[in-house]
């Protein structure tokens, strides 16, 4: 009974995870993959998570002379909307607003993955 409790989590725990990864031609034509990423935390705001992550990487390898497999990735705009009070963005600020319905689950989305692209 334990076990299937602990393998019940495991799979709810999956099932809610979001995650993707940049598939990308090297100028040598070797197919590689890069940028692993995953959110867990809340499905309507981690797609657009991870879809900022995967926009990066491939707008990153194009840059290196890669041929990025989903083209669809350059053509994101990965702006930010600017913060109100002209301060720079913060995991706290963002979610306050996010949770004052100030920010939609896709601006949130992006922002906490450009913060935690510059917090590498």
């Amino acid at each position: 009974m334990r076990q299937l409790s602990l393998i019940l989590i495991i799979l709810f725990l999956t099932a809610c995870a979001t995650q993707g990864q940049l598939e990308y031609i090297t100028a040598e034509g070797e197919r590689k993959t890069a940028c692993e990423t995953e959110y867990t935390w809340a499905p309507s705001v981690d797609k657009y998570a991870v879809e900022y992550i995967l926009s990066y990487c491939a707008k990153k390898a194009v840059k290196q002379g890669h041929k990025v497999i989903d083209e669809t990735l350059l053509e994101i705009d990965l702006s930010l909307p600017t913060q109100p009070n002209s301060e720079p963005w913060t995991f706290e600020y963002a979610q306050e607003l996010h949770s004052l319905n100030q920010l939609s689950d896709k601006e949130y989305g992006y922002i906490i993955a450009y913060l935690d692209l510059n917090a590498n």
